[in-house]
């Protein structure tokens, strides 16, 4: 682990007693964010003629050459070089993001296959469980303790997730398999001392010669022969898709209220869910709906959890 002193060099925590005022720009930054991250299924649909594994690896490339122009015109160069070879003394921190940038692109590879073959409400469903999914593993691995109504929220979580499984007469594999990286991801960001533009730059430089590599291999770097002018810009395109949202989160976070931030995680899979119904033309039985019911029913007992430590904490 680093030492107090190194860390100190290049982040400050937030003392406990620092309190963010929020403001009408912060709300909007969150709101939005959780809109684009919303209409991403749009996105990926329109790309459904190349492989969601090529999507994945121009994403990946085209993400670092975004960060690469964004650290160096904002000035972060010099500090990152600076953490990352921090990083690399550091063997086991080194390895651990290297980790996080192998989960993240399995959650964006397999997000991407499920709405190319028209499943985005499975990956929607998947998403309203991620924070409760996150919440267990807390528990489970951070040792962290929940409150009685947490622990209700998961229950009611895992009674909805029993229902869509009976419902479908099949377990949501590639779903979960998707949240359950990103939750690992999530996870192990909580180990490592980088911001959300280092991490990103970092995961996505790491993962970028591989991607080169695999891209190059392959007849006209992976694109089917004849593809309109469109895919090839909307290829070019996923890297400043996907580093908007994380802008305007590292502002909102800034700028707004945890409890703002929590509630938008759920803005994001009722948005993929309404398009994949409405715009992208998924048949989703009515019937189905009570599982999600209940998964929404333990989001509400989750917030109501949220709202009132929130208040407790403002107590304090």
């Amino acid at each position: 682990m680093w030492s107090a002193e190194r860390r100190s060099r290049y982040y400050r925590p937030v003392k406990r007693t620092e309190q963010i005022t929020q403001t009408p720009q912060g709300v909007a930054a969150t709101l939005l964010q959780a809109f684009v991250y919303g209409i991403f299924p749009l996105y990926w649909a329109a790309l459904d003629s190349v492989s969601s594994i090529n999507v994945m690896l121009y994403r990946i490339v085209t993400a670092f050459v975004v960060m690469l122009l964004v650290m160096l015109g904002t000035g972060r160069w010099c500090t990152f070089t600076q953490v990352v070879r921090s990083m690399w003394k550091t063997q086991r921190i080194f390895w651990l993001e290297v980790l996080a940038a192998v989960l993240v692109s399995i959650d964006w590879v397999v997000y991407i296959y499920l709405v190319s073959i028209g499943r985005t409400s499975e990956a929607s469903a998947a998403n309203f469980l991620m924070p409760l999914i996150n919440m267990l593993l807390a528990l489970v691995i951070l040792r962290e303790k929940t409150t009685r109504l947490g622990i209700v929220s998961m229950l009611i979580a895992l009674i909805g997730g029993a229902l869509y499984v009976l419902d479908t007469g099949a377990v949501p594999t590639l779903a979960l398999a998707m949240t359950f990286s990103y939750s690992g991801y999530c996870l192990i960001k909580r180990f490592i001392p980088l911001d959300s533009f280092q991490s990103l730059t970092f995961e996505t430089g790491v993962l970028t010669p591989f991607a080169v590599v695999a891209l190059a291999v392959q007849p006209q770097f992976g694109v089917p022969a004849g593809a309109p002018l469109h895919v090839w810009v909307l290829l070019a395109g996923c890297g400043v898709l996907t580093v908007i949202p994380l802008m305007l989160t590292s502002y909102g976070v800034k700028h707004a209220h945890f409890l703002t931030l929590s509630f938008t995680q759920y803005i994001t899979p009722t948005i993929q869910l309404i398009l994949g119904i409405v715009v992208l033309g998924e048949q989703v039985p009515a019937h189905r709906f009570l599982s999600f019911s209940v998964i929404w029913l333990a989001l509400v007992v989750y917030s109501v959890d949220i709202v009132i430590q929130h208040r407790r904490r403002l107590v304090l």
